[in-house]
């Protein structure tokens, strides 16, 4: 091996920018659909697997900015006279054609939708020309921001030109810049930025960047020639091995855990083996699952009216249109049903419920929980919105809970419950009784029409849905009610009435919990692994277990025995080696 040979990621490799297009890759909810495919703990993002392969096969003398551009760090740009316009929006890329005299450019036919967003591009300029103008009047130190004068720069004015519907603009791919948008939306945060500017600036949205997430742009094949044989001998989620074939190379992926061996099987070969064909059939038997599951579950996952503080906000927001309200005040759906152990207060024989903290949300509208003391030692649950009057704001509070380093409180007489006595119930071994899981909150999922700016309701005015109102889901939290409860208590029986059932199948997790590992459960009661799961989460579980179970025979026997169990894969599958 000649040690003057040295690749590009051993020289010049760009980390600003690939960590900073990694960074956004992992905001939640959106990252690659391989990420959603199954949850694995040691998951490398796609962007820096994909850096990390060109730049081992690239001689350390490539250029940086063609091989950020091969990352899919890339945004559209016009040429309009000696400035460069940015195109952000699907509706203008889209029209998008290949020039056939430069394969490096492409061009824009100039319609009439075309000079409209040329216009609204010169009147963002102006604007933020004029935000800058308010900065730099504000003393040298935000005029001589880099930031700032990055942005003076991409804002100048854009030349007045000739432009005809017919004829066409050239565009080019240029290189993007995530890092310096990081900076960008880092600075919008600024409190000093927020009081000189207040909400005018917007640097945390898509368009700040000037092209979708990296990972999402496709790469086009090598040449037979210069494919290579890429080796990951410790595969885990396929991250480097699915970038591998992305970018046209043989690939070997090597596993010993068996999950992550499955999910490169429904990653990495079942993909490549059967294509864009196996999709429907993963499509058609998923959905008979899902009809057979929801069936079954219907009567233990019943939706209730929405409370009376929703069913407030839907008639404000519908005050134009009241008829609508009564077809929009019963749930839409479960975020989640939220449980919390409660034991046996020692002393006084109340109900004490462990919680850990009162937040229930501390994102967008902020929630939280209020435990109200009952005068025959129950305990009533109480969500509401800080913003809510009447109810506290004292985060402290909030924050404390009823339990603490495995001590908890009694609501009622307010003396300690010691972590002995937790572990005894949890057990069933204290002269108290047995601990058991409480439902405390529903998160409720209602929905409601969008209004104009005129306060009008928004239909769709084309494609499949044209006519149909348009509607925004609205999250909400909410005491249980008695329709939750006799629905738990119906799961509960159905769950010991089939049990036998599911068991004769080979269904029910009923092995121990493994020594060696983080004993807990076992501590707490749970010696199996069953016993991580409260009746009605269990019975779901078994359903779709139930159901995939019948189900598999079926499949293989229409589809054959390799695609049969292809599309078994990417449903929720029962783990057996030996069937």
């Amino acid at each position: 091996m000649d040690p003057t040979d040295l690749r590009l990621i051993e020289a010049g490799f760009p980390c600003h920018q690939v960590g900073a297009e990694t960074g956004r890759e992992r905001d939640t909810g959106k990252q690659p659909p391989t990420a959603r495919l199954h949850v694995w703990w040691a998951r490398r993002p796609l962007t820096p697997s994909r850096a990390a392969i060109l730049a081992s096969l690239l001689p350390a003398d490539a250029n940086p900015q063609a091989f950020v551009r091969s990352l899919g760090i890339v945004r559209w740009q016009a040429l309009l006279g000696d400035k460069r316009w940015t195109l952000t929006n699907e509706t203008i890329t889209k029209r998008l054609v290949r020039d056939d005299s430069d394969a490096h450019l492409w061009l824009l036919p100039i319609d009439q939708t075309v000079l409209s967003a040329i216009e609204n591009e010169r009147d963002r300029r102006e604007k933020c020309r004029s935000m800058i103008a308010k900065l730099e009047a504000a003393g040298p130190n935000y005029a001589d921001d880099p930031v700032v004068k990055a942005w003076k720069a991409e804002v100048q004015e854009l030349p007045s030109i000739p432009l005809e519907p017919g004829n066409v603009i050239q565009v080019v791919k240029a290189t993007a810049d995530p890092a310096g948008v990081k900076e960008k939306i880092a600075f919008a945060k600024r409190d000093d930025i927020k009081t000189l500017l207040g909400a005018a600036l917007r640097w945390d949205d898509e368009d700040s960047y000037g092209y979708s997430r990296a990972f999402a742009t496709p790469t086009a094949l090598l040449p037979v020639t210069e494919r290579k044989v890429v080796l990951d001998p410790t595969a885990g989620g396929g991250s480097i091995p699915f970038e591998a074939l992305r970018l046209g190379h043989q690939v070997i992926a090597n596993e010993l855990n068996p999950v992550a061996s499955v999910i490169l099987k429904a990653t990495l070969d079942y993909p490549a083996r059967f294509g864009i064909e196996l999709l429907d059939d993963i499509v058609r038997w998923g959905d008979v699952l899902c009809e057979t599951v929801e069936a079954t579950m219907a009567p233990f996952t019943p939706f209730s009216p929405i409370p009376q503080d929703q069913r407030a906000k839907l008639e404000q927001h519908l005050r134009r249109r009241t008829e609508l309200v009564a077809e929009y005040a019963t749930e839409h759906d479960h975020m989640g049903l939220l449980f919390c152990r409660q034991v046996t207060c020692p002393h006084c024989g109340g109900d004490a419920p462990l919680l850990n903290a009162f937040w229930l949300a501390k994102k967008g509208e902020q929630w939280a929980i209020s435990l109200q003391p009952q005068a025959d030692k129950t305990v009533c649950f109480e969500p509401y919105a800080l913003s809510a009057a009447g109810k506290t704001t004292d985060t402290a509070a909030i924050d404390a809970g009823t339990v603490n380093r495995g001590v908890g409180q009694c609501v009622h007489c307010h003396q300690a419950i010691s972590g002995d006595e937790i572990k005894r119930q949890a057990r069933g071994e204290s002269e108290h009784g047995r601990w058991r899981d409480v439902l405390y909150c529903v998160v409720g999922i209602r929905i409601e029409p969008k209004l104009d700016e005129h306060g009008e309701i928004e239909r769709f005015a084309s494609g499949a849905r044209k006519g149909e109102i348009k509607t925004t889901k609205v999250r909400y939290f909410r005491a249980p009610n008695e329709t939750d409860l006799r629905a738990i208590e119906a799961a509960d029986a159905e769950l010991e009435a089939r049990r036998f059932e599911f068991e004769m199948k080979g269904l029910i997790p009923n092995e121990p919990f493994p020594l060696g590992n983080d004993m807990r459960p076992v501590t707490y009661g749970m010696p199996t692994w069953a016993d991580l799961f409260t009746p009605r989460q269990l019975l779901g579980h078994l359903t779709v277990m139930e159901a995939l179970h019948d189900a598999k025979p079926k499949i293989i026997a229409e589809l054959g025995e390799d695609k049969g169990r292809a599309v078994v894969t990417y449903c929720p599958a029962i783990s057996n080696p030996d069937n």
